[in-house]
């Protein structure tokens, strides 16, 4: 046991000892945990490896990382983007059509700054909750008629939740039950918290698109697992949530939100059908994840060479995210060649990456520093920033896009 991570033997869903290796990125530092230019702490570098249940298929890190050093101070917040917040207005409508009960109260885990609380807020909804452990972006929030919570979800939070307000109809996870070691446990927790014909809302990086368009930048230590439909399906069953319908999101570059309930539901039949596609897919085969492995490594030395082609040129990286640690790290130190990243959070500005430690800045003062070539590293933003680069700064020249699939250059 080390301090802040260990190492699994077990398959987290099925207990199964049979797990294969897929990736290995190396040790990375957390890829969230920006750094001040004064600070002189050492940092916490942690294997970066992604295994595979042979028993149930379920893709898994190999480690997990002690959640306070990952989520008590966080600094991505919903609110940033665009491409976010006009995806969680569709979330809202989707959520409403599928609760028909008047005035549901609804907890949100992983609140983050609110954002969809403050949508559905807007919306024929009672009592909002919300439950997120950055004190840092909870204490931001004033939201009146909101009530967050700062902590961890899990089915002792529950409990105590259910003690105190009672059960609500609605319990929304968007993409943060992918971060939690224990899913089991979590997932007993919003069966405990429903009402009985409560709904279940689930939105997740989807494994397929993962696989075939080789997001391995989504790797990274508060990622701990790389769900399927499948995998989703069969941990919620432990609990005796049912999956009946799903949607397609574009969050993360390919998403899917699953509606569950507590009671047994007829499954629609696009449900069904996505379920047959993932089987067709070779998601659930080792040998589609090797595919994916050597096409990763592959792509990663492309990425190399490219950058040192350029070294004369003054390139710089947009986007300061996840994503960007994880491929900024497993490149190495052919990133000595990128000046800065452009980031549009301000929360992110004046610090410094994980590993690489590039300054973080205005895309305002970093991008009209003579760049000539920009990496866009979030590509699950791509046409948004685009749009800043040419409509809002006015810059023009090279844009190189490492992902997804092989990388490409653009001009604009």
């Amino acid at each position: 046991m080390q301090s802040n991570y260990n190492l699994i033997t077990n398959c987290r869903i099925c207990n199964s000892s049979k797990i294969d290796s897929i990736l290995n990125l190396g040790n990375q530092p957390l890829a969230n945990a920006l750094r001040n230019n004064d600070d002189l702490s050492e940092e916490i570098y942690i294997p970066l490896e992604i295994i595979r249940c042979e028993n149930c298929t379920t893709v898994q890190l190999s480690v997990n990382v002690n959640p306070d050093i990952m989520f008590k101070e966080y600094f991505w917040v919903t609110g940033t983007t665009k491409t976010a917040t006009d995806h969680l207005e569709k979330l809202s409508i989707f959520i409403s059509t599928r609760c028909t009960k008047k005035d549901p109260s609804l907890l949100e885990v992983g609140s983050n700054d609110g954002s969809l609380l403050k949508i559905l807020k807007k919306r024929n909804f009672g009592q909002l909750y919300g439950v997120d452990p950055a004190k840092n972006i909870v204490d931001s929030i004033n939201e009146p008629g909101v009530i967050f919570y700062t902590d961890f979800f899990n089915y002792n939070f529950t409990n105590s939740f259910v003690e105190s307000n009672g059960k609500v109809d609605i319990v929304v996870a968007r993409n943060v039950f992918s971060h939690v070691p224990d899913l089991v446990n979590c997932l007993k927790g919003v069966a405990n918290l429903l009402n009985e014909d409560g709904l279940f809302v689930i939105e997740f990086h989807e494994a397929t698109k993962i696989l075939t368009e080789i997001h391995y930048d989504s790797i990274y230590h508060e990622h701990t697992f790389y769900h399927s439909i499948k995998s989703i399906s069969e941990a919620a069953k432990i609990v005796g949530l049912n999956p009946f319908d799903i949607e397609i999101s574009p969050i993360s570059g390919g998403s899917f939100i699953l509606f569950l309930s507590n009671q047994h539901k007829e499954k629609t039949s696009k449900l069904k059908d996505l379920e047959n596609n993932e089987n067709n897919s070779g998601v659930l085969t080792i040998e589609k994840w090797e595919k994916f492995a050597n096409e990763s490594l592959k792509n990663l030395q492309e990425i190399r060479e490219y950058i040192s082609n350029n070294k004369n040129k003054r390139l710089c990286g947009f986007g300061a995210s996840a994503r960007s640690s994880t491929l900024i790290n497993a490149i190495g130190g052919e990133c000595k060649n990128i000046v800065g990243l452009a980031d549009n959070n301000p929360l992110k500005q004046g610090k410094l990456s994980p590993g690489a430690h590039l300054e973080i800045q205005n895309p305002n003062n970093l991008i009209n520093s003579n760049i000539d070539i920009i990496i866009i590293f979030p590509f699950n933003f791509e046409k948004e920033i685009i749009r800043f680069l040419k409509d809002t700064l006015n810059w023009s020249g090279e844009i190189y896009l490492p992902l997804p699939n092989s990388p490409r250059v653009i001009e604009i």
